[in-house]
Order: C-alpha cells, then sequence, then structure tokens
C-alpha cells in the first residue's frame, strides 16, 4: 500500500508543477509580470527567473513522477514550496492583493488557501522523502561506499 501512496503524491504533486509550467512557458512575459507584482525581486531580475523557473518545474515535476533522481527532484519543489510560500506570506502581510502566478489557474490571488495548499503539498512531499524504501524509480540513490 505504501508503495501506491508514494506514487499517487508523486503523480499528484508532479503533475501539478508540470500543467502550472507549460503556460509560464508559453508566456514569460506575462509570468515575468506576475513575478514583479510581489516588488521583491531586484529590476530586470524577474525576466530570468520568468525564462528558469518554469523550465525547473517542467523538469522536476517529470522527474518527480518517472523517478528521474526521485530524492533530487523532491528536494527540488520542496524548495520551490517554500520559496511560494515565503513570497505570498510576504505579499499578505505587505497588503497585496495580487494574482499567485502558480499558473494554475487564470486569476487566482494569493491568500491562505493558496498557503495551505503549498503547505499540504510540503507535508505529502516530506512524507515521501522520509520513506526507506522508494518505488518505482529510474534512476536511484546510489549509496557511497566507504
Amino acid at each position: 500500500m505504501n508503495k501506491y501512496i508514494q506514487l499517487g503524491i508523486r503523480l499528484i504533486v508532479g503533475g501539478l508543477f508540470i500543467y502550472a509550467s507549460i503556460d509560464k512557458i508559453v508566456d514569460p512575459s506575462e509570468f515575468a509580470k506576475q513575478i514583479n507584482n510581489y516588488h521583491i525581486i531586484p529590476f530586470g531580475l524577474e525576466n530570468a527567473i520568468a525564462l528558469i523557473l518554469p523550465w525547473l518545474e517542467l523538469f522536476t515535476g517529470i522527474g518527480l513522477i518517472m523517478g528521474i533522481y526521485l530524492e533530487g527532484s523532491t528536494i527540488w519543489i520542496f524548495l520551490l514550496l517554500i520559496s511560494f510560500i515565503a513570497l505570498m506570506g510576504q505579499a499578505i502581510l505587505r497588503g497585496y492583493n495580487i494574482e499567485c502566478g502558480c499558473g494554475l489557474k487564470e486569476g487566482q490571488m494569493i491568500g491562505l488557501a493558496k498557503i495551505f495548499e503549498n503547505v499540504i503539498m510540503l507535508i505529502a512531499l516530506y512524507w515521501v522523502i522520509i520513506q526507506p524504501k522508494k518505488y518505482f524509480i529510474i534512476f536511484p540513490k546510489t549509496e557511497l561506499e566507504e
């Protein structure tokens, strides 16, 4: 049963990251505007982030689903989720009423519900990463020789 729960979590979270990356890859200028709305990234850097971040989301989502460097993909997505939570949290505290820029649904605003969604994904990924045995992986982590 454990292996099917692991696979289910990987399919859901990885699928969400792949789906979210598509619109951002197709229209990076719109994504750059959404990044700029947070008013935390230095001017000009949002363009580079808008070009790189969607591809990172796509490849880590694929890695999570396929089991390609599963630990690395999981940790990258974990770090991205923490970043997203921090960005939304600071925007809420500063009183911004902006679109989240998550790419899942057009016009979706930041808020506690979005933060809660990300926290749920964090908890699920944490559960996957602490499991002693990983299932359905292509390139498993190799143990270091002493």
